[in-house]
């Protein structure tokens, strides 16, 4: 049976025509509904939303006959197409929205895997140093705390420009001077414990164009590299401290999906540094690497002192009302918070909260040569006691 529009036959005969050969005489019962609705409605639908649709016309034709008309009236008509129309649309954005649906949960799953396959190239290579955990000796309780950022590393990063030269031997070279420095504060203040907090961008990422030119080893080796380089800087501290605690967030350059609109906030490379930390120094007695009171992976929540600290990364929190927000997201009086992000050391109290921002380890990429921002490797170290922040020092990390 011709399913095309016949010579002289109306759009409505053909439209009967082919719902009667479908449902009622037979004579297209062979025809898969999702073939046949392209010639009954002018676009594919699946099988079982062209049925429901066909039994509706079906039914809308077999009203027309039993009251003896070959047509209604234009109203009649109108109200009747008005009626088709809604629910034609309303089974459209079903399909769309399944298929949104479906297509997400490839994405996610396709994502995952790519995280495991991380994990198991990070475990597979074995290809290690050991650490030896050392306990500290001689460690007399005190009454402060030191509070030592961690932050924007970007591991992996390789700039050579006329106002920095970074790349992840000199990164390995800043930390070793960084512990320095540390230990050198500890001693003037008589420090018995630290907390690392570390911000996010650990590694240089792959998330623009600029940045993936610029890396000189790809997003699994930047990942295994800083995990390794963070875990000796921990170890060091565990000889000098009674406890060393590691908090941390994710950073926008460790997301997989470049596209930030489209990124998931969970998929961030930075969660797989807490898990090696985790598994390398497991026998360190003295180690918490802490994710206890992680609200997500953008933000987390800890205590030094008796004081409430908040750690974010900088992307989401850039202002006085972002300040507020997060007081209000966490349901609990917020001494202060902790960020980086922005590449340079400042503290401020905004809305009533102390703001603690600690830069980068890698100074001026061509990001900031271009937008004519001036800043310089650096880090912070605050001494805190059950006051809050006594005092803060500025490492510049340079030579």
């Amino acid at each position: 049976m011709q399913l095309d529009r016949l010579d002289g036959e109306s759009k409505l005969q053909h439209h009967k025509r082919l719902i009667d050969g479908k449902l009622a005489d037979k004579t297209l019962a062979d025809i898969d509904y999702s073939e046949l609705s392209e010639y009954v409605y002018g676009q594919p639908y699946s099988s079982d939303v062209a049925r429901r649709m066909m039994y509706g016309s079906k039914k809308t034709l077999d009203l027309m006959e039993e009251e003896g008309r070959t047509a209604v009236s234009g109203t009649e008509m109108a109200s009747e197409l008005d009626v088709k129309m809604i629910e034609l649309q309303k089974e459209r954005q079903k399909f769309f929205d399944q298929r949104m649906a479906y297509n997400k949960l490839l994405r996610e799953r396709a994502r995952e895997e790519e995280l495991n396959e991380i994990i198991e190239r990070c475990v597979a290579s074995g290809n290690l140093p050991e650490l030896h955990y050392e306990p500290p000796l001689d460690i007399v309780i005190s009454d402060n705390t030191l509070l030592i950022s961690l932050n924007d590393l970007h591991y992996g990063a390789n700039i050579d420009n006329a106002w920095c030269k970074y790349n992840s031997e000199i990164c390995a070279e800043m930390m070793e001077h960084y512990l320095d420095e540390i230990i050198h504060i500890a001693n003037i203040h008589m420090s018995d414990d630290c907390v690392v907090w570390a911000a996010g961008d650990s590694i240089n990422g792959s998330i623009h164009r600029s940045i993936q030119v610029s890396n000189k080893e790809n997003v699994i080796e930047q990942v295994m590299g800083v995990s390794e380089l963070i875990a000796r800087f921990i170890a060091e501290l565990s000889r000098h401290f009674s406890t060393v605690r590691f908090v941390s967030v994710a950073g926008n350059h460790s997301r997989i999906e470049p596209n930030k609109d489209n990124a998931i906030t969970g998929e961030r490379l930075d969660n797989l540094i807490e898990w090696y930390l985790a598994a390398r120094l497991q026998n360190y007695e003295n180690v918490i690497i802490d994710d206890s009171h992680k609200l997500d992976n953008t933000m987390s929540l800890f205590e030094v002192r008796g004081k409430k600290y908040c750690l974010v990364h900088g992307d989401f929190d850039t202002s006085a009302a972002k300040m507020q927000a997060l007081q209000q997201m966490v349901h609990e009086p917020i001494y202060a918070v902790l960020s980086g992000h922005m590449h340079h050391n400042q503290t401020n109290v905004v809305q009533g909260i102390r703001t603690v921002m600690a830069g980068s380890f890698q100074g001026m990429d061509q990001f900031c040569v271009e937008k004519r921002i001036v800043g310089q490797p650096e880090q912070m170290v605050c001494v805190c006691d059950d006051t809050g922040i006594r005092c803060h020092y500025d490492i510049e990390l340079a030579g």
